[in-house]
């Protein structure tokens, strides 16, 4: 019977070895890395746009608001004004009647 030989002892890599598996382990993560960059990028130029976005409508919300102020304050004036006009109508109306003889 053949004689087997005894097993060989792991085997430590050298430190040469080891840089260049580092270095093969960090190229492999450069790439989702600058994925996940992009992708930032991205996001943050969408939320931009959005943002610019909504400042354009407040800046038109304030418009309007402004736009209802001034119509609440003209809708009062022409309240009063018709108040004071159907005053005068309900006293026309009363002398009209204590004027006409009665039927």
């Amino acid at each position: 019977m053949p004689e087997t030989p005894p097993p060989a002892a792991p085997t430590i890599p050298s430190p040469g070895k080891w840089t260049d598996l580092a270095f093969k382990v960090l190229s492999i993560l450069v790439v989702p890395l600058c994925l996940w960059g992009v992708k930032l990028e991205v996001g943050q130029a969408v939320q931009d746009t959005k943002i610019e976005t909504l400042e354009v409508e407040v800046v038109a919300a304030k418009a309007i608001k402004a736009g209802v102020q001034a119509n609440t304050v003209t809708l009062g004036r022409v309240e009063e004004k018709l108040n004071g006009t159907n005053a005068r109508l309900d006293e026309i109306r009363s002398d009209l009647r204590r004027s006409l003889p009665p039927r």
